[in-house]
């Protein structure tokens, strides 16, 4: 088999859509937590919404991940946003144990079901949505 045949078929695979979605889901989740982080610094706020918001971050981002790399696909939506969301769970997980050196808020049993979740349902309507193209 040729280079260029194996690469086409693992450009074509679920472990290529999921890296791609998890990428998106992470770039999501950075760009909503920075917007909330500027919002923050202008009011003041309990710890407690800082969690929340964190965490709804997470799951808009595995949402749109699992959207991503369902819509990229068209199979296996389910499998390919619960794939998505532990892969961007995991990656954030290490991130924030590295920077931040503690894991605080939301247990890491409910985000990881949190995530999962939504980008599972992003998985499913990315799916499910129409293929338009122009």
């Amino acid at each position: 088999m040729t280079k260029h045949k194996r690469f086409d078929r693992f450009r074509r695979s679920m472990a290529s859509s999921a890296m791609l979605a998890a990428g998106w889901a992470i770039l999501i989740v950075l760009l909503i937590v920075l917007g909330f982080a500027f919002l923050l610094t202008k009011i003041d706020v309990p710890e407690a919404v800082v969690s929340v918001v964190t965490a709804a971050a997470l799951c808009i981002g595995a949402y749109a991940g699992g959207y991503v790399g369902a819509r990229r696909n068209r199979r296996n939506g389910l499998l390919l946003g619960v794939l998505c969301g532990g892969i961007v769970f995991i990656l954030l997980f290490i991130f924030s144990v590295i920077f931040a050196s503690s894991t605080e808020g939301l247990s890491g049993g409910a985000k990881l079901f949190l995530v999962m979740f939504c980008g599972a349902v992003g998985g499913i309507v990315g799916v499910n949505s129409k293929n338009t193209r122009y």
